[in-house]
C-alpha cells in the first residue's frame, strides 16, 4: 500500500511539476540543423537520393548502404562568411547557426559518425534600461548505419545524443536576472532509398521519428517531424536530384516550412566538378527562392568543395559561403 501511495504521489508532483514549468526560450527552428557537406548546399540542399554519400548521414540514412568501399572518409565543414544589412537578431531567427566550424563526419562501408552544429548564436534586445540577452548552443553527435536487402532496397537508421546550453540575462524595471540551463536529448532518423532503373534512385526520409530535449531548469522541446523524400538521376560525371521537404514543427508558429529542391552536378575532367541548384517554398514565388551555387576539386585523396548561397529576407538579400574538406584514407 505504501509503494501505491508514494507512486500515486510522485505521479500528482511530477504532472503539477509539468504544468507550471516554463517553455524554454529555443525558437522553433532551434533543431534544423544544416548540411553536412558543401557540395548538398551548392545543389540546393538535396540528398534524399543520392546513393553512397557522406551527405546521407544528415539527407538521408539509407544511402550509406550503397558505399561498399573500406576506405574510411573524414569530412568537415564551416560557414566562412556571410554578407547581410539584416539586424542580427533578426537574422538569427531566421538561421539560428553563427559562422564557424560546423560539422565533421567519419564513414566507413554502412557505417558513420558525426558531430554537427543545430544551433549557436547570440541574441539581444534593448528598450531604455531594460534588456534581455539570450545565448543558445545546440549539438548533435551521430551514428548512422544502412544495410541492403536482397532486392536492392537499402534502410538506414540515425540515431542522435544532443547536448547544449541555454542562457538567459534581464532587467526589466530594475530587476536583474540571470540563469544557464543545460540540454539533454535524443532523436532518431529512419531512411529508405532504392533504384527505379538504370540511373536513377527514389529515396525517403523520416526526420525525428522520436526526438525530445530535456531542458533545466525548463519544459523539454519535442524537435519538429520531418519528411524528406526525393528522386536522383545519378550518372557518375552529371548528377540530377529532386526534394521535397516538410516540416511539422510542434510549437512556435513559422512559414515556409514545406520546401521544394533542386540540384545539379558536372564533372569536369578528373579535377573540377561544377554545382547548382534552388531551394523554395514555391516554385512560383521567385522572391522566396534561395540560389545556390559552388564547385569542388579532386586532388588525390583530398576534395575541396565551396558552396554559396544568395536569398532574400524582408526584401533584404543575404549571401553566405561555406567550404568543406574531404579526404580519403
Amino acid at each position: 500500500m505504501n509503494k501505491k501511495i508514494l507512486l500515486i504521489v510522485g505521479f500528482v508532483f511530477m504532472a503539477i511539476n509539468i504544468s507550471f514549468a516554463k517553455k524554454p526560450p529555443t525558437m522553433p527552428n532551434s533543431y534544423d540543423s544544416t548540411g553536412l557537406s558543401a557540395r548538398s548546399l551548392a545543389m540546393g540542399y538535396t540528398g534524399a537520393a543520392m546513393p553512397n554519400t557522406l551527405e546521407g548521414v544528415f539527407y538521408n540514412s539509407a544511402s550509406l548502404g550503397f558505399n561498399g568501399s573500406e576506405a574510411i572518409q573524414v569530412e568537415a565543414a564551416a560557414s566562412v562568411i556571410r554578407n547581410t544589412d539584416i539586424d542580427k537578431n533578426y537574422m538569427a531567427y531566421y538561421n539560428p547557426i553563427d559562422l564557424g566550424f560546423t560539422s565533421v563526419v567519419i564513414n566507413q562501408k554502412q557505417g558513420a559518425i558525426s558531430w554537427r552544429t543545430f544551433s549557436s548564436n547570440d541574441t539581444e534586445y534593448h528598450d531604455g534600461s531594460d534588456f534581455y540577452k539570450k545565448s543558445e548552443h545546440i549539438k548533435a553527435v551521430t551514428i548512422s548505419a544502412a544495410n541492403v536487402n536482397e532486392k536492392g532496397v537499402s534502410f538506414g537508421l540515425n540515431l542522435s545524443y544532443l547536448y547544449g546550453t541555454l542562457a538567459e540575462s534581464s532587467v526589466t524595471g530594475g530587476t536583474p536576472f540571470a540563469q544557464t540551463s543545460s540540454g539533454n536529448g535524443f532523436t532518431m532518423d529512419i531512411g529508405i532509398m532504392a533504384p527505379l532503373k538504370s540511373n536513377m534512385y527514389v529515396g525517403v526520409n523520416f526526420e525525428n521519428v522520436f526526438g525530445i530535449m530535456w531542458w533545466e531548469n525548463y519544459d523539454f522541446d519535442q524537435l519538429p517531424f520531418g519528411i524528406r523524400t526525393g528522386v536522383g538521376y545519378i550518372l557518375g560525371t552529371f548528377n540530377l536530384l529532386v526534394d521535397w521537404n516538410k516540416k511539422f514543427y510542434r510549437f512556435g508558429n513559422i512559414e515556409n516550412d514545406n520546401f521544394y529542391s533542386i540540384g545539379a552536378e558536372q564533372y569536369i575532367g578528373r579535377y573540377l566538378v561544377l554545382r547548382a541548384g534552388a531551394q523554395g517554398p514555391s516554385i512560383t514565388e521567385t522572391e522566396d527562392i534561395k540560389y545556390t551555387y559552388g564547385a569542388g576539386i579532386n586532388v588525390s585523396i583530398i576534395s575541396i568543395s565551396i558552396a554559396g548561397e544568395t536569398y532574400k529576407i524582408e526584401e533584404e538579400r543575404v549571401s553566405q559561403y561555406s567550404v568543406s574538406v574531404r579526404i580519403l584514407m
